[in-house]
C-alpha cells in the first residue's frame, strides 16, 4: 500500500492486453448498472427528506486511488468530488486500508464538497489486494453546526459541524461503536442520521459484491483493462469536442450579492476561459478575496467538480451527441481549474465554507457566457436570476450585443 496517495487525475499506465469490442461493451454497460442500482438502494433506503425527495446523493466505483470507473445518475457535484474524499482520506490513513474497512469522510479542506455532505467509502479486495473502492455520497439533514440548517454566518470550518477526516466506521469488519455514539451524540437529527448513513452502507456493499462478481467473471486485469479503456476513450470524445473551440481566452464576470454578513458590500466573480488545442482551462483569478463567513467555496470538493461538470454538459451532452458516453475520470483530464490561494474560490483553512452552492452557480453561468461567442447553438441563458456584468472579445458592453 502506498504511504501517500497518487493524484486521481494523473494518467493510468495499465496494459490488460487486446480487449475484444462485445467484451468492453459488457463491462462498460456493467459498469453503468452498478452505479444506478447503488443509488437507488440509497436513494430507497434513507429517511430525510434532501435525499428522498432531493436526490442529493451520488454513488459510483473507483479505483485504488480514486480514479472514477463509474458514477450514478444523479447529483454530478457529488460524484465528481468522490476521486477528492479517497485522495483527502487516503492521505489521512497514510495508506492504511484493510478488508473490511468503512471510512467516513466530509472534510472540505481534503476533498469534500462541504461539511453536510457525507462520504462512505468501501474498499474493494481481491485476495488481499486493493482493487478500488465503492463510494456513495449524500447531504446529511444536520451535522451539528452552530445552528440548523445552511448557515453562511459562521466563525470557521469547526462552526459548520463535526468533521469526520478519514474515520474507520468499521474497521476490519468490526462496528466502531464509539464513532457510532459520537455520529448520533453530536447532531439535532441522530435517527435521521444513521438510518442515511445505514443506507449509504448499504448501497456502498451492493456495489462491492456487483464488482467483484465481475472480477470473478472476467478477470482482475480485464475489468480494470476495460475501465482504463473507457476512461480513455471519453477523454478523447471530450478533447475532440474541445478541438473544435477556437483557441483564445473567453471572459465574463459576474457579482454576488454580498457575505451574508456585510451587507450591500459585492463580491467580484471573474471567470477566463482559457482555450488550447483540446484542453480548457477555466481561470477565477481576480475573484473576490476569501470572506469571513461560510460563504466560501472549497476548491477541489465544489469548484474543481462544477467546472468539470459544465464543460462535459456544454460540449459532450448525451441528447447532442446521439449516443451515450460514459462518464468516468477521462472528462476530468482535459480540464484545468485555476483559482489563488486566498480567494473566495479557494480559501485557506480554517475558514468556512458551508454556504457555496450560489457562488458555483455564479461560476458556470460565466463559463456559459464566456464561450457563448464560440458556441452560440449550446448556450443556455438565465441560469442564476442576476444582473451581470460582461467583458469579452467580441461583445460590445455598451450596444449590449457580439
Amino acid at each position: 500500500m502506498p504511504d501517500s496517495p497518487i493524484d486521481p487525475l494523473a494518467p493510468v499506465a495499465f496494459d490488460a492486453g487486446p480487449l475484444d469490442p462485445v467484451t468492453l461493451r459488457v463491462i462498460g454497460g456493467a459498469f453503468n448498472a452498478i452505479a444506478r442500482e447503488m443509488a437507488q438502494v440509497l436513494y430507497r433506503m434513507s429517511n430525510s427528506s434532501i435525499i428522498r425527495e432531493s436526490e442529493d446523493l451520488g454513488c459510483g466505483i473507483f479505483d485504488a486511488v480514486g480514479r472514477e470507473l463509474c458514477e450514478s445518475e444523479s447529483s454530478p457535484m457529488h460524484i465528481g468530488s468522490l476521486p477528492f474524499y479517497i485522495k483527502g482520506f487516503m492521505a489521512k490513513l497514510g495508506g492504511q486500508i484493510d478488508d473490511g474497512d468503512i471510512i467516513i469522510h466530509n472534510h472540505p479542506y481534503h476533498g469534500a464538497s462541504h461539511t453536510p455532505d457525507m462520504c462512505v467509502a468501501l474498499p474493494i479486495f481481491r485476495d488481499g489486494t486493493l482493487l478500488g473502492f465503492a463510494a456513495a455520497t449524500a447531504h446529511l439533514i444536520d451535522t451539528g453546526a452552530a445552528a440548523p440548517g445552511l448557515n453562511v454566518d459562521l466563525i470557521d470550518v469547526f462552526a459548520e459541524g463535526t468533521l469526520y477526516n478519514g474515520v474507520k466506521l468499521y474497521e476490519r469488519g468490526r462496528r466502531n461503536e464509539p464513532v457510532w455514539s459520537i455520529l448520533r451524540d453530536s447532531v439535532r437529527t441522530p435517527d435521521m442520521n444513521a438510518a442515511d448513513i445505514e443506507a449509504m452502507i448499504a448501497a456502498v456493499r451492493l456495489g462491492r459484491e456487483r464488482f467483484l462478481k465481475l472480477v470473478d467473471r472476467h478477470g482482475v486485469a480485464v475489468v480494470l483493462g476495460t475501465a482504463y479503456h473507457w476512461m480513455d476513450y471519453s477523454e478523447r470524445r471530450l478533447r475532440a469536442e474541445i478541438a473544435k473551440i477556437p483557441d483564445g481566452d473567453y471572459h465574463a464576470e459576474s457579482w454576488l450579492d454580498d457575505d451574508g454578513r456585510n451587507w450591500g458590500k459585492t463580491l467580484k466573480v471573474n471567470v477566463t476561459v482559457r482555450k488550447r488545442g483540446t484542453e480548457i482551462t477555466i481561470d477565477l483569478t481576480g475573484s473576490a478575496d476569501e470572506v469571513e463567513t461560510g460563504y466560501n467555496v472549497p476548491f477541489e470538493g465544489s469548484l474543481q467538480v462544477a467546472c468539470f461538470y459544465i464543460v462535459r454538459t456544454l460540449l459532450l451532452d448525451e441528447f447532442a451527441a446521439g449516443e451515450f458516453i460514459p462518464q468516468n475520470q477521462g472528462m476530468f483530464r482535459p480540464v484545468k481549474v485555476v483559482a489563488p490561494k486566498g480567494c473566495i474560490f479557494n480559501p485557506n483553512f480554517p475558514r468556512a465554507c458551508l454556504a457555496r452552492m450560489a457562488q458555483v452557480q455564479r461560476v458556470l453561468d460565466c463559463v456559459i457566457r464566456a464561450l457563448a461567442p464560440v458556441l452560440p447553438e449550446r448556450v443556455t441563458g438565465g441560469n442564476s436570476a442576476h444582473v451581470m456584468s460582461t467583458s469579452y472579445s467580441g461583445y460590445d458592453r455598451d450596444r449590449g450585443q457580439y
